[in-house]
């Protein structure tokens, strides 16, 4: 019996990641428990307390709430660990569970790649839009701000937007976008937290009359399906291998008794439009 606890489901690259769960899963004769936090502490308790009810359940998939931040939820796991459910984090963890196996991206080697190719590119100001409740942002801002450093790029706080889960709707609000492509004066690129916020700067700039890339590139991470249907196409990272299928994989071998071991999955870039 295997819970699988995500932020979303029906969103962004939450399908895409559950296909991957399901096929590996169903091939070996589990039907997963699925769950929803939306990224909230709150739900994530209940959610977890729930699952401290299920008699005979052997693991969890689980995605972590806002995981750059404090959590107070770190005693129902505990007790799921006690219990001796076996847990595999993905896309965040928390270091009070360090011992947890995990299944990421390398996001501060991402942060770092995108960098990289807009210097190549010729860029020399690149702004950067990060979220900074889960840890995906705050390591993909690490990988960001150590390459600018590490190249002798500028570096100014102006240039760098921050947003959270609560504020997800307003920033992508014409009014904020607005604000925040305002603070970005003197720069020809911005590296994106996802493709949902490029796809946003990408048709904002373009109503705006802004050339893509000639005048401002734009790159991302994940390469969602709004990579690929922004009104100018997305150079955007996607993993080398499927995070759900690899972070289900782990969980069998786990319990098939192996010891668990943490990975980073590597990222690929993918060149489009948006950049040259």
């Amino acid at each position: 019996t295997v819970a699988v606890v995500t932020t979303y489901i029906n969103d962004y690259i939450f399908p895409g990641i559950l296909r991957g769960m399901e096929t590996v899963l169903t091939a070996n004769s589990s039907a997963p428990l699925l769950f929803a936090t939306q990224n909230q502490v709150s739900a994530e308790r209940k959610i977890l307390q729930t699952l401290l009810t299920i008699k005979g359940l052997d693991g969890v998939l689980i995605e972590g709430s806002k995981t750059a931040l404090p959590n107070p939820n770190l005693d129902l796991y505990q007790k799921l660990i006690d219990q001796g459910v076996r847990l595999v984090f993905i896309n965040g963890t928390y270091p009070e569970l360090s011992g947890t196996p995990s299944v990421l991206a390398d996001n501060y080697g991402g942060g770092r790649m995108l960098v990289d190719y807009l210097h190549q590119k010729g860029h020399q100001n690149i702004a950067g839009i990060f979220k900074n409740d889960d840890m995906q942002g705050t390591l993909r801002y690490a990988g960001y701000i150590e390459a600018l450093r590490d190249l002798g790029l500028a570096l100014e706080d102006r240039q760098i937007c921050w947003y959270n889960t609560e504020m997800r709707e307003d920033f992508l609000s014409e009014a904020f976008l607005n604000a925040t492509l305002g603070s970005f004066t003197g720069c020809s690129a911005i590296v994106c937290y996802n493709d949902e916020v490029a796809i946003r700067i990408v048709s904002h700039l373009k109503k705006r009359g802004v050339q893509i890339p000639q005048e401002m590139a734009v790159v991302s991470f994940d390469n969602s399906y709004y990579s690929q249907i922004s009104p100018i196409p997305i150079t955007s990272l996607r993993h080398r291998e499927k995070m759900g299928q690899a972070a289900a994989e782990e969980l069998m071998r786990i319990l098939e008794g192996e010891p668990g071991r943490s990975r980073a999955l590597e990222w690929q870039l993918l060149e489009r439009r948006s950049s040259g």
